[in-house]
């Protein structure tokens, strides 16, 4: 273990300065496919072709495996380093065997697949999701051996390397684009496709020395699984699988509503997605990272008032940098997508779509960062059934609102049936955990705090809406643009500073002290 114990922000900084690394790039990414591809047939057909390695990603990785290995090689490690690495190169071993056999059936069954996720799909587009599909397949090894590295590495409480890690496919992503923005837009979506693979080779070698040095080499083992510390563990992970089961068909249930839509469509709601996931991504999964292996501990050592502390740190933490955004995004979701996205071959019909959608999907945000972290203490107290529960409704929930709104509302309607959908998982999960903490998770006094800081916001705003004016922004990325959006965004973070300040919000008042201690000041 590290010998010296970091505090929740500091780990937390560091944590998202890689993530910050890591989805900037994303954006990236997504700004010069949307507009070198435009929305369209091909990119639509890239957007499900990607789809799969993220679903079983889910199935097999992501949190579920974190959730289920940290405890397990945390304890391992009580006893000695050696059953620690033990335990984690059998998992190893049994994670590669288990993506290598699903890919391959994954390339078999892709036909069945691409028609069965999107329908509405024929011909020449149905052709070209079904082989992209199978290049894109293996890309779940690489991303689920790197979810294994990261919650090593994050044991040993360093986060940073695996969050700049994803990095890797988005610089490869977009070398390809350029490198081919001559030719076709089919020659272009193969070039990316296959600069995926290697990008995805290319993240595991970037996180390699980090964890040699902290845990030494771990070599996947593929025997001795009668280990019965491996045996508690897979159970573990059956419980996970099931977990990931929910999550995987609510992503299968989300394109398939996409793909039932007009021509464009599923990249509008990709990319309000991928603008969205942008800070939630940054601050919620980076604060439930670094919050998961301190609840653990907690836990282990029967300290309820670590385990509070610690929950409500972050959960403060994160509504105090997420909901200001969110109000950045409801009311200025036009010029934000504009200037990022209005140039090539995006259309303003496609940026206002996007707008839209990305405004319906601010409550999502919110809902799905207090999710990431309101999960935490479920892995953490062994109920997985909650999760599984809580999930399996979520899906029905969502198909449900989805099929209702969608045939009227198209894309937006899909947006705010995720969004209802979410915020009702959300307050779900709030009732149950009340009843599995003694003396709760002060879950009344969040609900204040958060009501201050969406009163630190509304200043912010204010002075956002004199600026707007000054922007032309069906003219998109210019020089104008630009300036007048970071002068809406820097004004407007001046005054929720200033405004919370005033208010009483601590975490705000720790962040601004934490970088003027970096910067000397």
């Amino acid at each position: 273990m590290s010998s010296k114990k970091r505090s929740l922000l500091q780990s937390f900084m560091s944590s998202s300065v890689g993530t910050i690394v890591s989805k900037a790039f994303g954006l990236l990414r997504e700004l010069v496919l949307s507009g070198i591809l435009g929305a369209g047939m091909v990119y639509d057909s890239f957007i499900i072709a990607w789809t799969f390695p993220g679903v079983i990603r889910r199935f097999v990785a992501d949190e579920g495996l974190t959730g289920a290995l940290m405890p397990a090689v945390g304890n391992a490690e009580e006893e000695s380093i050696e059953e620690a690495k033990r335990l984690a190169s059998q998992t190893l071993g049994a994670l590669i065997a288990a993506c290598i056999a699903l890919s391959v059936v994954g390339i078999v069954a892709a036909p069945m697949l691409v028609q069965w996720m999107a329908p509405s799909f024929k011909d020449e587009q149905l052709a070209l999701t079904i082989s992209l599909s199978q290049v894109l397949f293996p890309f779940v090894i690489f991303v689920s051996v790197l979810t294994w590295m990261e919650t090593l590495v994050n044991l040993k409480e360093h986060y940073f390397w695996p969050k700049v890690a994803p990095a890797m496919v988005s610089l490869c992503v977009v070398g390809a684009a350029f490198l081919f923005r001559g030719g076709s837009a089919i020659d272009i979506i193969w070039a990316i496709s296959y600069a995926t693979i290697v990008g995805g080779f290319l993240q595991l070698v970037i996180c390699f020395p980090a964890l040699k040095r902290l845990w030494g080499i771990i070599p996947p083992s593929f025997s001795g699984f009668a280990n019965p510390r491996f045996q508690d563990l897979l159970a573990e992970m059956g419980k996970v699988a099931l977990i990931g089961i929910a999550a995987k068909i609510n992503i299968i249930v989300l394109r398939y509503l996409a793909s039932t839509l007009e021509e464009g469509a599923m990249t509008w709601y990709w990319n309000a997605t991928r603008l969205v996931d942008f800070a939630q991504g940054i601050i919620a999964v980076g604060m439930a990272s670094v919050l998961l292996p301190k609840i653990v501990k907690a836990v282990a050592n029967k300290d309820g008032d670590a385990f509070r502390e610690h929950f409500g740190g972050a959960s403060r933490l994160a509504s105090a940098l997420l909901i200001p955004f969110a109000a950045f995004l409801v009311f200025f979701a036009e010029p934000f997508v504009a200037v990022l996205l209005r140039h090539g071959r995006y259309a303003w019909s496609d940026v206002q779509q996007t707008a839209t959608a990305v405004q319906l999907l601010a409550p999502f945000m919110l809902a799905v960062g207090g999710i990431n972290i309101i999960k935490k203490p479920f892995y953490a107290l062994d109920r997985r059934d909650v999760l599984l529960g809580v999930g399996i409704c979520g899906v029905g929930l969502t198909f449900a609102l989805g099929s209702w709104l969608c045939p009227e509302y198209g894309v937006n309607g899909l947006a705010a049936a995720l969004s209802l959908s979410t915020l009702i998982q959300l307050a779900a999960y709030m009732i149950i955990v009340r009843s599995l903490i003694p003396g709760g998770l002060g879950i009344p006094a969040l609900l204040k705090y958060f009501a201050i800081v969406a009163l630190a916001s509304i200043p912010s705003v204010g002075l956002g809406l004199l600026l707007l004016p000054f922007g032309d922004w069906e003219a998109g990325f210019t020089i104008i643009n630009i300036v007048v959006l970071g002068g809406i965004a820097g004004v407007g973070g001046v005054a929720y500073v200033v405004t919370a300040t005033i208010l009483k919000v601590p975490e705000i008042d720790s962040i601004v002290q934490k970088f003027r201690r970096k910067l000397g000041v």
